[in-house]
């Protein structure tokens, strides 16, 4: 219903709304990553603009990275964790509208590198899974997207 309304506008989606859906796709992943020590970083609210990352002045880009380490002894070898590991992760983005890049996505024994994206509203995950640590990562970041700077926002 918001990309809905954002298309009804006549522009893409904003930064704001592009973060939000990031943030609730994130979080889906979250109860499927399979490790202790989790850690999350959201920095998909107001005020963490990330305009360093964008070529351009008046675009940035917001984060959300979950990372952790698979429990001690877990089965099967390491070198089979990755694949084992990362597909669930994998097949819940495609089943939430994410497809892979399979140019960029690739895997070797002990390493499994995925990259999933949602063109509208412009969202791309990397999905890690390796046998160093951390032993999982899951990175979500918006495309760069217009943004005013918290000077320009104005106390509305």
């Amino acid at each position: 219903m918001l990309l809905l309304a954002t298309a009804c506008t006549g522009g893409g989606p904003s930064l704001d709304e592009a973060a939000e859906v990031l943030a609730a796709d994130a979080r889906k992943l979250e109860s499927l990553h399979p490790a202790v020590d989790k850690k999350v970083v959201d920095e998909t609210g107001d005020g963490n603009d990330d305009f360093a990352s964008c070529s351009n002045d008046d675009t940035a880009l917001r984060v959300y990275q979950v990372t952790g380490n698979l429990k001690e002894g877990t089965q099967p070898i390491p070198a089979e964790q990755a694949d084992l590991y990362g597909r669930p992760l994998r097949d819940k983005l495609k089943e939430i509208g994410y497809t892979i890049d399979r140019n960029s996505s690739w895997a070797q024994p002990g390493r499994s590198v995925s990259i999933l994206r949602k063109q509208d509203p412009g969202i791309t995950f990397i999905v890690l899974v390796q046998t160093s640590q951390p032993n999982v990562e899951i990175i979500g970041k918006t495309d760069c997207l217009p943004a005013p700077r918290r000077s320009e926002r104005g106390s509305g």
